[in-house]
């Protein structure tokens, strides 16, 4: 699993101290999934009860559980903790994240297309 370090520019109080180190990790099937079912609200609709997901909500959940660590606080950290960031350090994150995330996709699909026309020994079906 890949891990990044992310230093903060404003950093995250925690009493007197202002802590600017964290690591961040790509996402699991798992943080989908829990993500976006944290994220999940019924509301009324005019045909009656509805199941709605708010994916400002599901990325929030999933970008905290990407949160390896902020010092030597331990991730995954709770929505209360997350909302405690600086915007410009929860924006800073969300884009590392999202470049991470990128990283690892781009490394996935080169690695599959790399296998595209092999057997099972590594040479060439043609």
């Amino acid at each position: 699993m890949a891990e990044i370090n992310v230093l903060l520019i404003n950093g995250y109080k925690l009493g007197d101290a202002v802590i600017k180190d964290v690591v961040i990790r790509d996402i699991t099937a798992g943080d989908i999934i829990e993500s976006q079912i944290e994220a999940e609200r019924l509301v009324q609709t005019e045909d009656g009860p509805e199941l709605v997901t708010s994916p400002t909500l599901a990325g929030v959940h999933m970008l905290r559980r990407q949160i390896v660590s902020i010092g030597d606080i331990q991730g995954p950290i709770s929505l209360h903790e997350i909302k405690r960031l600086d915007p410009v350090d929860f924006n800073l994150l969300q884009a590392k994240a999202s470049e991470l995330e990128s990283a690892c996709m781009k490394k996935a699909s080169g690695e599959a297309a790399v296998q595209r026309g092999r057997d099972h020994q590594g040479e060439s079906i043609d």
